[in-house]
């Protein structure tokens, strides 16, 4: 009897140990910043775009389609007048980003990514109410 009553314990205690698990996942990936898969979209006051590398390939043609990739997992940042952080966004799989910010001039900071040779310039946006800025960045890949 002592045996099963052991057992029972040792199972409950590995089901808590598994919701905590999952609880704590889920809080994390809650709280990641830009990682809302609808976040490209819905911004109406800010800026977005679509965040490219290239060259993807040695030698451009005429006539080709254009030798650049989607880059996910970009970090941006804006600053505003004063060089504090206004906020922050985090392209997705397809590179497409958004970052609602209130009316102002900001300096868009995109960050190294791994793998790409160069950072995108940095770029000064002044975003009105109402109407997203459109920006598209470009990182460059080394491939020449």
């Amino acid at each position: 009897m002592a045996s099963s009553a052991r057992a029972s314990l040792g199972s409950r205690r590995v089901a808590v140990f598994l919701a905590a698990a999952v609880l704590i996942l889920a809080f994390a990936s809650a709280c990641t910043p830009g990682s809302s898969p609808s976040a490209p979209v819905s911004v109406k006051t800010g800026i977005r775009g679509h965040v490219l590398a290239g060259p993807t390939c040695p030698v451009e043609q005429a006539g080709q389609s254009a030798c650049v990739k989607a880059v996910s997992g970009a970090v941006i940042l804006a600053r505003d007048a004063a060089g504090h952080e206004a906020g922050r966004t985090v392209s997705d799989a397809t590179g497409a980003y958004s970052l609602p910010l209130p009316a102002g001039t900001y300096e868009i900071v995109p960050q190294a990514v791994e793998g790409l040779m160069s950072i995108a310039p940095s770029s000064s946006v002044t975003v009105t109410a109402g109407a997203p800025v459109q920006l598209d960045l470009q990182y460059d890949t080394g491939i020449r």
